[in-house]
């Protein structure tokens, strides 16, 4: 094998079969993968994946590793970033399924430009679509706010995206995040500050095989609202944006909202307001401790 150019990095967890679709699709690019490894990190799965994925026949590398306990998405990535042997890190989940043309997408703008950062699209799997599952996926993932696709913001989606491993000479997931969410818009606030530029290429596209019902995302929600306030912590000149002013009128104005009456009058500002109240939930509980 030639030298390694590209490490895609997978923290997983308790889901081998939709790993090994993912992997499976590694296998499909249109990229050459003769200087590819992939490092899949199982966080202490209830059962180890290692035996079924190394069934797979593979065009590239695969290193394996497995934590003796869970330790949680940022600091499974902070090993796997350690670990990489490759001049690019492709991050992607181990339920995200790469198009054929991932890497290809990707690579043809680090070709291009030096000191970049990549951000492809993610995508529900369209057999997983639904009014609900449509709705939400503007909430979960922003791209309808981007600006600049030369010059993006505060939107460093680890589900997809790739740069160049330098730039973690100095940074590293922070170990304050508790809970999944917005640990990686933090990282890559700090990255953008220290000069990289993310692009955006929509035509890098990932499909998410992840549902959620109502209730889950409400959970979600509430964790993302907790891990604003850390964000707001560790950068104040954030606190406006993450940690909403007024919050206490619009909590109140969001709990009326989010009565059941409401889901049969509307069901969309049902589910908004829902979702409103339990981010802020998860602010005022992170703000007390």
């Amino acid at each position: 094998m030639e030298k390694i150019k590209i490490s895609i990095v997978i923290p997983t967890y308790n889901r081998t079969d939709l790993l090994i679709k993912t992997l499976q699709a590694l296998n499909n690019q249109s990229y050459g993968l003769e200087d590819v490894e992939v490092i899949v990190i199982d966080d202490c799965s209830p059962v180890s994946p290692e035996q079924e994925i190394l069934k797979i026949d593979m065009k590239y590398s695969l290193r394996f590793y497995r934590e003796p306990g869970n330790i949680g998405q940022g600091q499974i990535r902070n090993k796997s970033i350690k670990l990489a042997e490759g001049k690019y890190i492709f991050f992607i989940g181990d339920d995200t399924i790469p198009q054929d043309n991932f890497l290809e997408e990707h690579m043809k703008f680090h070709d291009k430009s030096s000191d970049i950062a990549v951000l492809g699209k993610v995508l529900w799997a369209p057999e997983l679509r639904n009014e609900f599952m449509d709705y939400i996926e503007k909430i979960q993932f922003h791209y309808d706010t981007i600006k600049d696709r030369n010059d993006v913001k505060l939107h460093f989606y680890t589900s997809n995206i790739s740069l160049e491993k330098k730039w973690f000479d100095n940074e590293e997931y922070s170990s304050k995040f508790r809970n999944y969410g917005l640990e990686d818009l933090e990282l890559g606030y700090r990255l953008e500050n220290n000069g990289l530029r993310v692009v955006y290429n929509p035509g890098a596209v990932v499909y998410h095989y992840h549902t959620y019902s109502f209730e889950q995302f409400c959970t979600r929600m509430k964790n993302v609202g907790i891990s604003a306030v850390i964000v707001a912590r560790l950068h104040p000149e954030l606190r406006r944006k993450y940690i909403v002013p007024f919050r206490l009128f619009i909590k109140a104005g969001s709990f009326i909202l989010s009565r059941s009456f409401v889901k049969h009058v509307n069901r969309r500002l049902y589910w908004f307001s829902n979702f409103v109240y339990c981010y802020l939930e998860g602010v005022e509980e992170e703000l007390g401790n």
